[in-house]
């Protein structure tokens, strides 16, 4: 019961300290401390089709003012970013195939005062090469989100979160993800599952579930 309180003062200490990106996933959101951090990387764990590219475009849905993307592998699918919600109006998508100039790009806009978030999901960064973007971020004040691979979740962090996005077995029309937090800073949040309807994106309900039964369970691709 203490380390409970103790979790709930390190999010409203946490919360207080620096704003937040509302997700409208109610139980996610409550987990930490009002949404993702403003002014913060955030690393986002996960394979293809289980969710991780869901959460992202749900972020930058919900952010205010203009969002830069870097499209280093020309992967980016417009039409299916604007079915999640992205307006693509307030987009700003920087185009390269070559890495140097792919970090060079990433960096200048996280460290752009004019946009409210950034996503990329450039592979194999190294320490220095995130240390950089989180600084970035600090002094523009903006969502920094990183899409990352599973074998990248061991990896040392300079971001203020890392959130596991898994998909589990779902039934109807709703496909189920678990989003797990690997790391956070005031306190460590509890596990969420989230149910999504299939085609438009939109989240049906979200608990928080007991780690023990997340363990119990197979996981399976769950769309993107």
């Amino acid at each position: 019961m203490q380390n409970q309180r103790m979790v709930k003062l390190a999010h409203s200490i946490d919360g207080r300290a620096a704003p937040r990106l509302p997700l409208a996933i109610e139980a996610l959101d409550a987990q930490l401390g009002g949404g993702l951090p403003m002014g913060a990387v955030t690393e986002i764990i996960s394979e293809p089709g289980h969710g991780g590219w869901w959460l992202a475009m749900r972020a930058l849905a919900a952010s205010k003012g203009r969002i830069g993307l870097l499209n280093h592998d020309d992967s980016f699918h417009p039409p299916g970013a604007a079915l999640l919600g992205v307006e693509l109006s307030r987009l700003l998508v920087v185009r390269t195939n070559h890495r140097k100039d792919a970090l060079w790009a990433l960096e200048r806009l996280c460290a752009s005062a004019s946009l409210s978030a950034t996503f990329a999901w450039l592979p194999g960064l190294r320490d220095l090469e995130l240390r950089r973007l989180q600084l970035a971020a600090e002094r523009s004040r903006q969502c920094v989100l990183l899409l990352r691979r599973e074998e990248e979740a061991g990896r040392s962090s300079w971001g203020a979160l890392r959130l596991q996005v898994r998909g589990v077995p779902g039934s109807g029309a709703a496909r189920v993800l678990d989003v797990i937090t690997l790391r956070a800073r005031g306190g460590m949040p509890r596990p969420v599952r989230i149910e999504v309807e299939h085609g438009t994106g939109a989240v049906r309900g979200s608990a928080v579930v007991p780690q023990r039964a997340l363990d119990a369970e197979p996981r399976h691709a769950a769309g993107a």
